[in-house]
């Protein structure tokens, strides 16, 4: 007989549980399911589901508590091993995500995410930076950029994904972010970059490039338009790997961009960026699934001066793709 949390009823086999409603739910699209489609699938009535799951919000919660446990590795991080641990942490993400359609879209929007599945997946993280040598505020902010850098790809590839690989973009977004023994201190104005005397490369510092990379996935508009705004006043001002970094934030935030306005201060960052000659096809191909018809006819050209230095022939060009 089943008296879990007063749902069964007594003297009936229970035919639900939280294990099977969380795994009929990963069986199609989680973008479109309704509680309905998932009685369906379970072979049970609409209010028997409703026993068991509040509404449709609490049976995405119970799929994120299946996906986190599925992508998390077993073993702890510790000195030697924290940057290979959030590499099988990503790749795992990567090969979870993408195998649930709608999923990675659905981590990435705005909304609430359940604190218990989440929130560990946020602490083992967080205990890996540390371990890397971030203090507490630093591996903190790693986490945001790392955990919003590597959902953001994912839901821009959706469920066929192309260029940049995943590898080549994980390894940029790894090398964006300090490591133990290689933070610069802060500058003594925030607001603006360090500036150079010496003959060596220009750098904005890794305190300003984590700022600027936690603005481009903020969920204000207006905060990912500053942020834009920023990167097209300092591109003159990052090296190679800032550059490199930002370029591959701001083309997969572009292909999600629901905001026109900041979709138009992406692509602009682009363009400014890709003037410093750091920027590589790779870094920026997943614009390739940027349609052209979602861009409005004023900002278009960003667009398609992209394309055109970067994937000629896919514009139709005869010369050979940028670097």
């Amino acid at each position: 007989m089943n008296s879990t949390g007063g749902n069964g009823r007594p003297g009936r086999p229970a035919r639900l549980s939280r294990e099977r409603i969380a795994e009929a739910a990963l069986q199609g699209d989680v973008t479109t399911l309704t509680m309905r489609e998932l009685a369906t699938r379970l072979g049970v009535s609409h209010s028997s589901l409703y026993r068991w799951v509040p509404d449709r919000d609490g049976v995405l919660d119970l799929v994120s508590g299946v996906m986190v446990e599925r992508v998390l590795p077993e073993d702890e991080p510790d000195a030697g091993t924290w940057l290979d641990w959030l590499t099988r942490l990503a790749w795992a993400m990567h090969d979870e995500f993408l195998a649930v359609p709608g999923y990675a879209a659905h981590v990435a929007r705005p909304h609430r995410h359940h604190p218990e599945s989440f929130g560990r997946l946020r602490g083992r993280a967080v205990a890996a930076f540390r371990a890397g040598g971030a203090d507490a505020r630093q591996a903190e902010q790693n986490w945001t950029v790392f955990g919003h850098g590597v959902v953001r790809w994912l839901a821009a590839a959706g469920s066929a994904p192309t260029e940049p690989p995943f590898g080549r973009y994980l390894d940029t977004l790894l090398r964006g972010l300090p490591r133990q023994g290689e933070e610069r201190p802060p500058p003594l104005r925030p607001e603006a970059p360090a500036t150079t005397t010496t003959a060596a490369s220009p750098s904005v510092g890794d305190e300003h490039l984590l700022a600027l990379t936690r603005s481009l996935v903020s969920e204000s508009a207006k905060v990912r338009e500053r942020a834009c705004e920023t990167i097209s006043d300092w591109a003159r001002s990052f090296d190679r790997r800032e550059a490199r970094t930002l370029a591959s934030l701001l083309a997969s935030a572009a292909v999600l961009e629901q905001d026109a306005d900041c979709l138009e201060s992406e692509l602009n960052a682009l363009g400014e960026l890709s003037a410093s000659g750091f920027v590589e096809a790779a870094d920026i191909a997943a614009l390739r699934r940027l349609p052209r018809d979602s861009v409005r006819p004023a900002d278009v050209e960003h667009l398609d001066d992209l394309m055109d230095e970067y994937f000629p022939q896919q514009r139709g060009g005869a010369g050979p793709p940028h670097r």
